[in-house]
């Protein structure tokens, strides 16, 4: 959405992504059903404002399963996944087990084993020890490659088989260009783009808006590998771009230069947060304006209410006047203001499909009002003209 106003637009897909959102409705419910305590293995997702808020309500993230001490609690599988083989453990403990693994994620678990199984080798594309890409090579079978770049794709060994695969957060190009390279070292290559849509979707509107904006504002945690991602593709976009993780973090020089300030979030950024951050942007931006915005706006001002064309009009009948040589007269020039004022506006009403509705009724009644009282001062030469061209004009929207 865009306030225009104040310049400031905010990505339409910004915040939790359906998986996020599945994980923390899953923790809040058991927390409602009074399932306490809570235990997330690992944090449950990239967002310190978030985790904090869940671990006053008794929600927990924990590190080893020895953490957790109370087995009269609940595990919770965060939404990155874990390893068939720490799932099995998990599961081994004796306490009630909740997966709320992102189903996208587990779909990549699914081709991954698959191919695995027909003894096929797995090139993630992906960041190395990120908590999604480790859950994953624990479905390879000890045949799994982790490569964050098109160098890193071409130090690999040939393939006889293999089958490449994407970590769901990562950026399109990246995968491809990847998966270019390692094609032309392998017998055979199955290329999977596990990429979830809602980071394709979140890319490729970022990409759209950031190229027209002068601040580009990305919000998430900074720990949260697809919030760098976004902040890396805006990087390459916008002069200026800054990653923050809450609205306090943003400063008044930052925002007050900018003409278009566009703001995006990671999928792990909640939108009470994005929320916020638009807030601070929006009142910082109208709280000190610069004296060129104030003149800026105030010349908009004067061209779209038709008060520019009215002061051409009288300014012409000033010169007129002067060329010939006729003594000054005010109220004339205030007549020529008010007759282009008024049937300019008449004007744009009909282009706008509303001449005589709104406020503008208002006005044009007034001005052409003005107009017939100021004419009267003169010969009937000067006012019956004068009324005939009003008349002429107020009946142009009319067939």
């Amino acid at each position: 959405m865009t306030d225009k106003d104040q310049g400031v637009t905010v990505a339409p897909g910004a915040g939790f992504c359906p998986g996020v959102k599945k994980a923390i409705d899953c923790v809040l419910e058991l927390e409602a059903a009074g399932k306490n305590p809570v235990y997330t293995i690992g944090p449950l997702i990239h967002n310190k404002q978030v985790t904090d808020n869940l671990a006053v309500k008794g929600i927990v993230s924990i590190n080893s399963l020895d953490e957790a001490k109370e087995k009269n609690g609940v595990l919770v599988i965060r939404a990155h996944g874990i390893t068939p083989d720490f799932q099995r453990e998990v599961e081994a403990q004796g306490m009630k087990v909740i997966d709320a693994t992102c189903p996208l994620v587990k779909k990549v678990h699914t081709v991954i084993a698959k191919y695995a199984q027909e003894d096929y080798d797995t090139v993630i594309v992906g960041d190395a020890g990120h908590a999604e890409v480790v859950g994953l090579l624990g479905y390879a079978k000890s045949k799994g490659h982790v490569v964050a770049n098109v160098k890193e794709a071409e130090a690999l060994p040939p393939f006889e088989k293999v089958n490449i695969v994407s970590q769901t957060t990562q950026e399109e190009s990246i995968f491809y260009a990847v998966a270019e390279v390692i094609k032309n070292k392998s017998k055979i290559c199955q290329i999977s783009n596990t990429i979830c849509q809602p980071t394709k979707q979140r890319q490729k509107e970022t990409t759209e808006l950031a190229k027209n904006a002068d601040l580009v504002i990305v919000v998430g945690g900074k720990q949260s590998a697809n919030t760098a991602r976004l902040a890396k593709i805006c990087g390459e976009l916008c002069k200026r771009v800054i990653h923050v993780e809450s609205a306090e973090e943003i400063k008044k020089e930052d925002v007050i230069g900018p003409k278009k300030v566009f703001i995006t979030a990671g999928a792990s950024t909640p939108g009470w947060i994005i929320d916020n951050v638009s807030a601070r942007v929006k009142n910082l931006r109208k709280a000190e304006k610069s004296p060129l915005m104030i003149l800026g706006a105030l010349w908009n001002f004067i061209i779209q209410s038709s008060l520019y064309t009215a002061f051409a009009a009288a300014a012409l009948t000033y010169v007129g006047m002067k060329l010939q040589g006729a003594r000054n007269d005010l109220v004339l020039y205030a007549i020529s203001f008010l007759f282009v004022f008024c049937l300019t506006l008449i004007n744009k009403g009909k282009s706008e499909g509303s001449p005589y509705t709104g406020k503008r009724y208002y006005v044009v009644v007034a001005a052409a009002a003005l107009i017939v009282l100021l004419s009267f001062k003169y010969k009937a030469a000067v006012y019956i003209p004068t009324l005939f061209f009003l008349l002429m004009g107020i009946l142009y929207p009319f067939r």
